[in-house]
């Protein structure tokens, strides 16, 4: 769809002539094992840059994760992008976001993994044509900080107590720890953990759908006395009746990840009281266009939110941070900074993100407030 220009008009700003983008493989530091998959040796993000008639370009990222919510290869995102999303874009204003996010969908059915990288790179081009960073235009600076929390990949308890007594020395409080794969261990894990860093950690556990209800509720049950403050998806996504059933029979509050990625799934299960919280992430929810009102939502129900990523660079995570920063009401941390500040071998910007004492601040520069570094693009570069 392009609109016409009535006669003596100006044409409109930020209309569109190119769109680049680079799929990259970027390896992990350590191998990363959750309950569901292998272990993870790499990461795989698509990168998107768009380029407005006045020279000026918006940034984006995407996942290809294959899990927790996620389908998408790396080869399936390109190819959505390249033959079916980016040519809606050439031509169209970067402020026309709600009709291109209206055009994709009606182009194609979900896959909001590819369009989480578009409508994001639009958000960053009208932050940097009216020089001002994306949280301006989401509402304003609501915080002067964004408290972050750090992630326990499944490992024996004393290994990790050792990741969550570094973790601790930086200045971290909350940790998310991975279980699922050894129910007796995972008890373990958070007794060892709670014994050893006390009462003033925040812990929350993490099964990334992958249990069957008795082992949920036996993992659930055994964790009680160590003052877990909720359980995120402890069973599959579609498994609504075990969910509501799971939190009728402990104390445990639930936070719902895989389950949700539209507005219409949450606007289903929030009549049903599984849960307390939900978690998004910028692939699996679309990008900020599709997370905010999912937030929105949420918290006109009495959620609360928890502001995620897959495993991503600093791009994906300023979409997090942007959106965390402008808004005005409370965030359970969690580790969506962890891959940029401890996992990956590398980054795409020239100034990765930084993270101090476990809180986050978002500068002022237009945009994103970053820029790419493209030799190390080329570093990454997917054969």
């Amino acid at each position: 769809m392009r609109t016409a220009i009535p006669p003596g008009s100006s044409p409109p700003r930020g209309v569109i002539r190119e769109v680049e983008l680079w799929p990259l493989r970027i390896p992990l530091k350590s191998p990363l094992q959750i309950a569901v998959g292998k272990q993870r040796q790499s990461i795989e993000v698509v990168i998107v840059r768009l380029h407005t008639e006045e020279g000026v370009s918006g940034l984006g990222e995407t996942q290809a994760w294959q899990r927790q919510g996620s389908n998408e290869t790396l080869a399936g995102l390109v190819d959505v992008l390249k033959n079916q999303l980016i040519p809606q874009l050439i031509g169209r204003s970067v402020f026309d976001i709600a009709q291109i996010a209206q055009q994709f969908d009606a182009l194609i059915y979900g896959r909001l993994s590819a369009k989480a990288a578009l409508l994001d790179a639009l958000y960053d081009a009208q932050a940097r044509l009216l020089n001002v960073p994306v949280w301006q235009l989401l509402g304003g600076r609501a915080r002067d900080s964004i408290e972050t929390g750090a992630v326990l990949t499944i490992a024996q308890p004393s290994e990790a107590v050792e990741q969550a007594q570094s973790f601790y020395q930086q200045g971290y409080r909350h940790f998310s720890v991975k279980v699922g794969k050894d129910i007796r261990r995972d008890i373990q894990t958070l007794a060892a953990i709670r014994y050893e860093l006390g009462d003033e950690i925040r812990l929350l556990v993490d099964a990334n759908a992958a249990l069957e209800f008795d082992d949920a509720l036996r993992l659930l049950k055994g964790i009680e006395p160590f003052n877990v403050e909720a359980a995120e998806q402890p069973l599959a996504a579609h498994d609504l009746r075990g969910l509501a059933e799971l939190a009728s029979r402990t104390p445990v509050p639930l936070i719902l990840d895989e389950s949700i990625t539209t507005q219409a799934d949450l606007l289903n299960i929030i009549p049903q009281r599984i849960a307390h919280a939900l978690h998004t992430k910028t692939a699996k929810n679309g990008g900020v266009w599709h997370i905010r009102p999912l937030w929105q939502l949420a918290h006109a129900a009495g959620w609360r939110v928890r502001p995620g990523n897959h495993p991503a660079t600093s791009l994906a995570t300023l979409s997090v941070a942007h959106l965390a920063t402008a808004w005005p009401h409370s965030l359970i941390p969690s580790p969506f900074t962890q891959s940029v500040t401890h996992d990956l071998e590398g980054d795409v910007v020239t100034e990765p993100l930084k993270v101090d004492r476990a809180h986050l601040t978002v500068s002022d520069k237009p945009g994103w407030g970053v820029e790419l570094d493209i030799k190390q693009l080329a570093r990454w570069l997917a054969g």
